[in-house]
C-alpha cells in the first residue's frame, strides 16, 4: 500500500468538485438567493457554502502532497496546458457554431491563465511561492509557526469574517488586510504544513476530525437557520452570511479542515476506478466553469423552475451529478488520446526551466 496511492483523498478531490457545481448552480441560476426566504433560502444557502469549502479542500489535498517536496515546473507546465487546451478547444467549438461574440477579449482566450480561470492563476502563484513557503516552515519553530498562522488567520480570516467595513471604520479595507484569494491558499499551505509536520492526538483522532467537521457545520446551518427565518430583511445580518460564506471565511477554514482531517485519518485504501476519476476532476471546473459554457449551462439548467426547498435541493443534485459525469468523459476522452503528449510536453519544458534556474 506504501507504493500506491491513497484514494482517501483522491475521493475527497471528487466530493471537493462536486460540491463546486453545486454552488454553481445556486451562484450562477436565475433565481438568487436575496429574492427569497424561509426553506428555500435556507436550502440556497447551504448548498452555496458547500463551494468555497470545496475550493479550500481542494487547494488543500494539493498542498498535501506538495508541502515540502522540491519545486518543480513541470506541475505548473501540466496545469497551464490543460487549462490552455480547454480553453481553445471550447473557443474554437463556439467559433465554429458562430456563438462568439466578436468583441471579446482575445487575449484572455490565447492566455486563459489567470485571466478567465481565476482559480488556476490563484493556485499557479501558491506553487511559484511553494519553496519561499517550505523554507520559511523549516525554519520556523513550532511555537512559531504556530504563532504565524494564528496572525494570518486573523488578518485574513477572522476580522473578514466578523467586520463589516461600512459598520467599524478601522482604516483598513480587507485588500489593504492583504485578503485575496492568493492569501487564502497560503493560509491553506500553512496549515495543511502544520499538520503534516505536527501530528498530534487532535489531528490524527477519528473522533476529534468529526467533531471539528460538525461543530463547524452546526454552527453554519444554525446561522442560516436563524437568518433564513428571521432575520432575511435585515442587511446587516445578510452581509455577515455573505462572509460567512467566503473563501476566506473563518467557519470555511474550518470545515474545510475537518473534511481534510476525516479523510487523512480513513484506513488508507487504494481504487483505481476512483483515482482515475479524482484524476479528471480538475478538468470538471475548467470545462462547465468556462466563459463560454457559464451563461449558456446555467441559463439552460434554469433552477428558478424549481419552486419549493425539496425540487430545488434534488434537482440541484441530480443536475451537478450529471454535470460532473459529462465533464468527466470528456476529460477521459482527452486523457485517452492526449494523455501522453501532454505529459510528454510537461515533463520536457519543466525539466528544461528546472535546469536553467539550478
Amino acid at each position: 500500500m506504501s507504493n500506491k496511492r491513497n484514494s482517501s483523498f483522491e475521493l475527497l478531490r471528487i466530493i471537493s468538485m462536486y460540491l463546486i457545481i453545486v454552488h454553481h448552480f445556486v451562484v450562477h441560476g436565475i433565481t438568487q438567493i436575496g429574492n427569497t426566504h424561509g426553506l428555500k433560502r435556507l436550502t440556497m444557502l447551504i448548498m452555496q457554502s458547500g463551494g468555497k469549502v470545496g475550493v479550500n479542500v481542494f487547494v488543500m489535498i494539493g498542498v498535501y502532497f506538495l508541502v515540502e517536496k522540491k519545486f518543480k515546473f513541470s506541475r505548473i507546465i501540466k496545469i497551464s496546458l490543460i487549462s490552455i487546451f480547454y480553453s481553445w478547444a471550447i473557443f474554437i467549438v463556439f467559433f465554429l457554431s458562430g456563438k462568439i461574440i466578436i468583441s471579446y477579449k482575445w487575449y484572455e482566450i490565447l492566455i486563459p491563465v489567470p485571466g478567465t480561470y481565476w482559480f488556476v492563476g490563484s493556485y499557479i502563484v501558491l506553487m511559484f511561492a511553494s519553496p519561499i513557503l517550505n523554507k520559511l516552515i523549516n525554519n520556523s519553530s513550532k511555537r512559531q509557526y504556530k504563532n504565524m498562522i494564528f496572525f494570518l488567520l486573523v488578518i485574513w480570516s477572522i476580522v473578514p469574517t466578523f467586520l463589516i467595513s461600512n459598520m467599524v471604520d478601522l482604516g483598513l479595507s480587507h485588500s489593504e488586510l492583504g485578503n485575496s484569494t492568493v492569501s487564502s491558499f497560503v493560509l491553506d499551505y500553512l496549515i495543511i504544513g502544520y499538520i503534516k509536520k505536527y501530528p498530534n492526538n487532535y489531528t490524527e483522532s477519528k473522533k476529534i476530525s468529526w467533531l471539528v467537521f460538525f461543530s463547524g457545520i452546526s454552527i453554519m446551518i444554525l446561522t442560516f437557520y436563524f437568518e433564513s427565518f428571521y432575520m432575511y430583511k435585515n442587511q446587516v445580518v445578510s452581509e455577515y452570511i455573505n462572509n460567512f460564506m467566503n473563501l476566506n471565511s473563518f467557519f470555511e477554514f474550518w470545515i474545510s479542515v475537518g473534511l481534510i482531517l476525516i479523510f487523512k485519518n480513513i484506513t488508507p485504501f487504494n481504487n483505481k476506478f476512483i483515482n482515475i476519476i479524482s484524476g479528471s476532476t480538475f478538468a470538471v471546473y475548467l470545462i462547465h466553469d468556462n466563459q463560454f459554457i457559464r451563461p449558456i449551462l446555467w441559463q439552460k439548467v434554469n433552477n428558478a423552475q424549481y419552486q419549493s426547498s425539496i425540487d430545488f435541493l434534488i434537482n440541484g443534485l441530480e443536475i451537478s451529478l450529471l454535470i460532473f459525469i459529462i465533464c468527466i468523459v470528456l476529460d477521459m476522452i482527452r486523457r485517452i488520446l492526449l494523455g501522453n503528449l501532454f505529459s510528454s510536453m510537461s515533463q520536457k519544458i519543466g525539466n528544461y526551466l528546472d535546469r536553467k534556474i539550478e
